[in-house]
């Protein structure tokens, strides 16, 4: 924050500095006011001069021819010193009328810039974003986790509109098994994120999964209504996912478990994966003790939509792997943004995909609304969600959304260039 306000400083003295210029430049035209003055001073001398010639002309000392001659230089001289006091500035007085003005007004530079700051700038959010670096980055051999989160939450009762710094409390006090106040925090956090930000949906599962602790481990009634309205902002909210899978688990539905874990696997990564990975494992072996048989991982998807057998030409099979992610959108004809977007793994193809309005992308637009959309396909090489050159993609145009259960056939083979 110091070097904010080192900086506001510096530009205040530009502002003032031009302010104070033009009297600047009245002291160098009081320099020109004295040449004026000595170009006076020379007319003086000149005449003074002249009338001693003309006294010694008629006192017969100084003949005609030399009294001319001396006239001459004498006029040559005075013209000289005119011509240079003409190329000067113009003289330029500064009162003392305008000197009070001036230091009024370069008062009044510093004054009413920090007055308009302190109402229109945003030093809380600078320095509340600086709080929270200097927290973060803070080394805990020299400040303690307790010192760290009371610097925090102190920092939040000065803004409780810090939507962030609510955030990073509330996983803190997860880490540290402080489960019900990290329920406090993701409220708080939820409080002041507003609901169209990307990441409002993942902030409204990690609440569920904060409630699910603190319950000890207890699928309750609100850990349920919360998992709902989570996974109806987002359908493919990770942590969401892993809940409801959780709660078919324990009542022994290890299918719907699986399918829900299934899902969430597509877009978990590192240690997330591998929890999902031996669950599912497990439901599968207790699904085996039950003497019943796997079915589809997809879950059942009822209404209107687009159903796509979805699978890789083997003239790419040696450009990609299996970790790397599959994309399949939806989008309006000739249009660039997608509706409705689903992800999967290599590894998954072959596999049928059903795309639905219930995975909206944007809030107020289904897959219903349409009668005809384009189908994208692409293998994203790079990981990136976005298209990038090396990338494989196939593409449908005009294809009906219907509930006929007919898919259509894809087959990703051309290479981004």
């Amino acid at each position: 924050m110091t070097l904010l306000w080192v900086g506001i400083g510096v530009l205040t003295l530009i502002a003032v500095a031009f302010v104070f210029w033009p009297l600047i430049q009245s002291r160098k035209a009081q320099v020109v006011e004295t040449e004026a003055d000595r170009t006076t001073q020379n007319i003086e001398i000149f005449r003074e001069r002249l009338e001693e010639l003309e006294k010694e002309k008629n006192s017969g000392t100084l003949t005609e021819e030399n009294f001319q001659e001396l006239k001459v230089e004498l006029e040559k001289n005075l013209l000289i010193d005119a011509e240079v006091n003409r190329r000067q500035a113009p003289v330029l007085k500064v009162g003392q009328s305008q000197l009070i003005t001036i230091t009024l007004i370069a008062l009044l530079v510093p004054t009413t810039s920090f007055g308009l700051y302190a109402y229109l700038g945003r030093a809380d959010d600078v320095a509340a974003r600086m709080a929270m670096d200097a927290w973060q980055q803070a080394p805990m051999s020299e400040l303690s986790v307790d010192e760290a989160i009371a610097q925090l939450e102190d920092e939040l009762a000065r803004r409780p509109q810090n939507a962030e710094g609510w955030y990073l409390l509330a996983t803190t006090r997860m880490n540290m098994n402080q489960f019900s106040a990290a329920v406090s925090a993701f409220e708080e956090s939820l409080k002041h994120l507003p609901e169209e930000t990307p990441e409002y949906p993942m902030v409204m599962g990690q609440l569920a999964q904060a409630m699910f602790f603190a319950a000890d481990g207890q699928m309750t009634e609100a850990v349920l209504q919360q998992v709902e309205a989570t996974l109806a902002k987002d359908p493919d909210e990770l942590t969401a996912l892993g809940l409801v899978g959780i709660a078919a688990f324990e009542i022994g539905e290890y299918q719907t478990a699986i399918t829900y874990w299934e899902r969430a696997l597509r877009s978990a990564d590192g240690q997330s994966a591998m929890s999902l990975q031996t669950g599912i494992e497990r439901a599968r072996q207790a699904l085996q003790a039950q003497g019943g048989e796997e079915l589809s991982a997809e879950i059942p998807a009822t209404g209107p939509g687009v159903r796509i057998d979805l699978d890789v030409d083997s003239s790419i099979m040696t450009e990609i792997r299996g970790d790397q992610f599959v994309f399949i959108f939806a989008r309006a004809p000739g249009e660039r943004m997608p509706i409705t977007v689903e992800r999967i793994r290599v590894a998954d193809l072959p596999t049928q995909v059903f795309l639905s309005g219930s995975s909206s992308m944007v809030e107020g637009i289904s897959l219903n609304d349409f009668e005809n959309v384009d189908i994208v396909a692409r293998i994203s090489v790079s990981g990136m969600a976005e298209e990038q050159p090396g990338d494989f993609k196939a593409e449908l145009s005009n294809v009906k959304v219907t509930e006929d259960e007919t898919p259509v056939s894809l087959i990703i083979a051309d290479r981004i260039e």
